[in-house]
């Protein structure tokens, strides 16, 4: 019980900090979304893992490529890949909000994510590990940690949703693009790419030198998923340069310093929830709970996400009936990572 209840520390720790982006993100100056996101994504899958890859999964004496020499092609190749993935997950997730409200697309995102997250991974570990790790699986806990919790996204969604109707009748805009079947079609295809993170860490396990400290043999795995991250990142903020005419924005001297500043600190708190999330799961090594993990995330990610919300006054306004779907939605997310481990206990 106490490796589990550090490992939830560290992973809401990495989403408290990442979920303070809240407020950072209003103050880029002059830039739109693409080159805001390029320039961060730099930070994010270039720099930082880069760095942490070097300093600390490195041991002294040896090149940094020697960390992937022995290892197969394929296992990098696919570890690469499913960062790719990943890395355009977030424009099938923008647009299922887009045509099912922010709420309601963020809490059927964020379950399908965790639950295409977890079958995923154990699909992969029990097909190609399963000789390196036989008694990691989705076991009876874990289940029902995710039917908690998905208990718990269908009230926040249905709260997002009250909310929409009850504060924000005078926005119609939004309204009027509502589709239900593009909307949930994008959500899955969205949730099953999301998943891409916990199963990169999955084929990227064994990625490592022999003299790595333990607590740091996953970050090449990691490196390698944001090198995928990067690149379709890349791509993406690029045609949308090219597409809306907006390379000029690099060469406006005068916002570059400010801009910057926010893209290295929302950079670094972004891939805190990463490598705590890494780490947190690292203390579930060889049980069905280091799967789990991965929903861990995606429940903490949400909780501070709507606790930002409520700080700056979102939801001011809204029935007793909403605030009840919200209360009992919170609640229910925060007894979903609770449950597992309980019932491992017994």
């Amino acid at each position: 019980m106490e490796a589990y209840l550090t490992a939830l520390g560290i992973i809401f720790l990495g989403a408290l900090l990442q979920s303070s982006t809240y407020v950072p993100l209003s103050m880029v100056n002059e830039w739109s979304w693409e080159s805001f996101s390029f320039v961060r994504g730099i930070v994010i899958y270039m720099v930082l893992p880069s760095l942490a890859a070097t300093k600390l999964a490195l041991p002294s004496g040896y090149l940094f490529y020697e960390m992937f020499d022995e290892i197969p092609v394929m296992q990098v190749v696919s570890t690469i890949a499913l960062g790719l993935i990943w890395g355009a997950a977030d424009l099938f997730y923008e647009r299922s909000m887009f045509y099912l409200g922010a709420s309601r697309g963020r809490a059927l995102s964020s379950a399908l994510t965790g639950v295409a997250g977890i079958g995923l991974a154990a699909l992969v570990m029990h097909t190609f590990f399963y000789h390196s790790h036989p008694e990691s699986g989705i076991s009876l806990s874990v289940v029902a940690g995710m039917v908690v919790a998905l208990a718990g996204y269908y009230l926040i969604g249905k709260a997002g949703d009250r909310k929409d109707r009850e504060i924000r009748s005078d926005q119609d805009a939004d309204r009027r693009q509502f589709d239900m079947k593009k909307g949930i079609l994008l959500a899955i295809t969205g949730g099953v790419m999301g998943a891409c993170l916990n199963v990169a860490m999955v084929t990227g396990d064994g990625i490592f030198l022999p003299e790595t400290l333990v607590a740091y043999r996953w970050l090449p795995a990691l490196f390698l998923f944001c090198i995928g991250a990067f690149i379709s990142n890349t791509a993406i903020c690029i045609a949308q340069n090219i597409r809306n005419r907006t390379f000029y924005e690099y060469s406006q001297p005068d916002v570059w310093k400010m801009n910057l500043i926010i893209c290295v600190l929302t950079g670094v708190a972004e891939f805190a929830a990463l490598y705590g999330f890494c780490i947190g799961r690292t203390f579930f090594k060889d049980t069905p709970l280091m799967l789990f993990a991965f929903l861990v995330l995606l429940v903490s990610q949400t909780l501070f996400s709507y606790m930002w919300e409520l700080i700056v006054n979102e939801w001011h306004g809204i029935s007793r009936k909403t605030e009840r779907f919200l209360i009992g939605g919170i609640i229910l997310l925060l007894m979903s990572v609770i449950v597992p481990a309980l019932l491992d206990m017994v």
